[in-house]
């Protein structure tokens, strides 16, 4: 994946991921989801998070694309998806405040749908229901196809969508194929 002209020009880089980066990559989803810790499960409790954190981060380390968004030498981002056979999903999207965020976060919303157009896959995000990324991933046509307590679930293929609104057909998810 390459950045733009406009963000390289800006300072910003992308870095493939190694394993020295946890310490890092805990510090900035602290930084992205401590208010959405509070809001939602009670506050951040520092031992619990990083050891959920340490877990996601060595699940991403085998993600097909896992990225460290660097601006001026410093570390100010992670993106990451897989794509499966059926589907794109496990998109994680943390950038720290204050780094041209939204502009990022749409390059790599951007990145996904484009993707999934290649391929004919559905894109699936989880977002915090107060999460403005929300929005954003309702300007480039996600939809909500289900909800909990906490996230909304969205799809950017509305037709797969429907097809995932209940719990079963999401796990046992399989898209059929033309003609089917």
């Amino acid at each position: 994946m390459i950045l733009p002209d406009d963000f390289i020009n800006q300072g910003f880089s992308l870095q493939e991921v190694r394993t020295d980066d946890l310490g890092i990559y805990i510090d900035i989803r602290r930084a992205c989801w401590k208010n959405y810790a509070d809001q939602y499960y009670g506050g951040w409790n520092d031992e619990i998070q990083t050891i959920i954190s340490t877990d996601s981060f060595h699940r991403m380390l085998n993600a097909t694309c896992f990225y460290k968004i660097i601006k001026d030498d410093q570390p100010i981002g992670f993106f990451s998806y897989t794509e499966q056979e059926d589907q794109i999903g496990n998109v994680a999207i943390y950038i720290l405040p204050n780094s041209c965020k939204t502009q990022l976060e749409s390059f790599f919303i951007g990145q996904l749908t484009a993707r999934s157009e290649e391929t004919g896959k559905p894109v699936n995000v989880t977002v915090f229901r107060s999460s403005p990324q929300k929005a954003l991933y309702e300007r480039f046509g996600f939809k909500i196809y289900d909800k909990s307590r906490t996230h909304y679930l969205m799809s950017y293929n509305q037709k797969d969508a429907e097809e995932t609104a209940n719990y079963m057909n999401r796990i046992y998810y399989k898209p059929q194929k033309q003609g089917e």
